[in-house]
């Protein structure tokens, strides 16, 4: 028995073989770390040919990393130092048990580090919240073309490049990257279309070298490792989102009562793959990427209501005047002389967005949101301070990212505020804060709290009170 037979042997056979053979105790080794998988690693390994090319796993991970779809430190590496070349069948065994040792600690980094990533199926029933009473002429068409493309590329005879490459252009990835890149926050470098081109084209190739890089982290080739090891419970996922409107209808139930009267809303709801984000909005769409919770329903829904709600955001918050392209960047931007309150403004508009989808999408009151509060009315107050004392964005980009990275503390506080509002006028009176601009819905949920202990410095107060004066002056000029 040597590496070659191996390798011709389907994944029983291996079974069968190596447990007779005079490498047992390596074998059972192997399967003490691999599992079920035992079989199917060590076939890989033997596949390799020449046994050299072992070595292109760690060329994998470089050039991963160069294209913008590593783990930005958050997950340890994975290949270092060199792989033997395993040009026999104990080599091969040795190099297969190395791997098996770099899976599990890929495996246990990922379940401390994320713990809310599923590793697989649970094989949840989707249950979903309909109403018959939808406001007229509310739409929501969900996307899943993405996706279904790269698990068809998968199930190909002959995987080509130039598919994966029309793949990345597709309008759900184009989306998600474009989010990724204005976050602000992500170190480069990012991932652009002949990245994701690149993690496709390397996810559906049926090369050995490739199969171990998917099989060692399901988060390599920037989660495609995920969708491949899985294609068959994608697809059925995926079949069973768009079955019907029963989706969009649960989506737009959840948000609209908390749209002003009147209100006309049909949009997109797009669903692709990417590491290290879950849900995702631009001036185009809502979307989330759909590993993040596969079957686990209860963490999906409310990602899908959060991001359609973003969009309707959009529709209907307080925009900038001057500003005509519809997005984000009208809502989050106001023409003030001072940079100092534009970068304040900004911030209390993210309080408002995120918090207010945040909200919406999971409406019960959480006792985080007031440690939240505490600690968002600190960086408002940093923010405050570093506008009045310089010009440098450099720090004020740093308060701001501090207060949204991770669900930072302006979610809660948000969604402090906007329990307030419903509380106190029902759910409609969200929509109508949301058009009044960011400073009225801070201010007015502030004072629907009534908390003691949620009072802002004075000096911020009084700032927040002279912006909204300001917009809402600007307002009734443009009305």
């Amino acid at each position: 028995m040597d590496r070659v037979a191996v390798a011709q042997l389907d994944p029983d056979e291996v079974r069968q073989a190596l447990e007779r053979s005079r490498h047992g105790r390596r074998w059972k080794q192997l399967v003490e770390l691999a599992g079920a998988d035992a079989a199917h690693v060590l076939h890989l390994v033997c596949m390799a040919t020449p046994p050299e090319r072992i070595s292109e796993l760690r060329d994998l991970e470089v050039e991963q990393a160069e294209r913008g779809a590593a783990f930005l430190g958050m997950l340890p590496d994975q290949i270092s130092g060199d792989l033997e070349a395993p040009g026999n069948l104990e080599a091969s065994l040795d190099v297969a048990i190395r791997l098996s040792k770099i899976r599990a600690a890929n495996l246990s980094a990922l379940a401390e580090t994320m713990p809310a990533y599923p590793l697989c199926f649970a094989g949840n029933e989707l249950k979903l919240t309909l109403v018959s009473n939808l406001p007229t002429g509310w739409r929501l068409d969900i996307d899943v073309g993405g996706i279904r493309a790269v698990l068809d590329l998968f199930d190909a005879p002959r995987p080509d490049a130039d598919t994966a490459t029309k793949i990345a252009r597709m309008p759900a990835f184009v989306e998600m990257m474009r989010h990724r890149r204005e976050l602000g926050y992500v170190p480069e470098p990012l991932i652009d279309e002949d990245g994701f081109a690149w993690c496709v084209a390397h996810a559906a190739s049926r090369d050995p070298i490739d199969e171990l890089w998917k099989w060692l982290h399901p988060q390599n080739l920037f989660d495609l490792s995920d969708l491949y090891a899985h294609r068959a419970e994608y697809r059925r996922l995926i079949n069973r989102l768009v079955q019907g409107d029963q989706l969009a209808t649960h989506t737009l139930g959840c948000i609209a009562p908390y749209a002003p009267p009147d209100t006309v809303f049909a949009d997109r709801l797009s669903f692709a793959v990417g590491w290290g984000i879950r849900g995702w909005a631009t001036r185009s769409t809502g979307g989330m990427n759909i590993e993040h919770t596969k079957d686990d329903f209860a963490q999906m829904l409310p990602t899908l209501v959060h991001e359609t709600f973003h969009r309707l955001q959009a529709k209907i918050a307080l925009a900038n005047p001057e500003i005509e392209e519809f997005g984000f960047d009208r809502i989050t931007s106001y023409p003030f002389e001072s940079p100092g309150d534009f970068r304040l403004y900004q911030a209390l508009c993210y309080v408002m967005l995120e918090g207010s989808a945040t909200y919406v999408a999971s409406p019960e009151l959480k006792e985080v949101w007031r440690e939240d509060a505490n600690a968002a009315l600190e960086l408002l107050e940093r923010i405050r301070e570093i506008g009045a004392l310089t010009a440098e964005d450099g720090k004020g980009d740093e308060l701001l990212n501090e207060g949204l990275r991770s669900n930072g503390p302006f979610y809660g506080f948000g969604s402090l505020l906007s329990h307030a509002l419903v509380e106190a006028g029902g759910p409609s009176s969200l929509g109508a804060a949301l058009g009044r601009g960011a400073p009225y819905f801070v201010e007015r949920g502030l004072t629907l709290l009534g908390d003691p202990s949620l009072v802002p410095p004075e000096a911020l107060a009084a700032r927040i009170a002279h912006l909204r004066v300001e917009v809402e002056c600007g307002t009734q000029q443009d009305a």
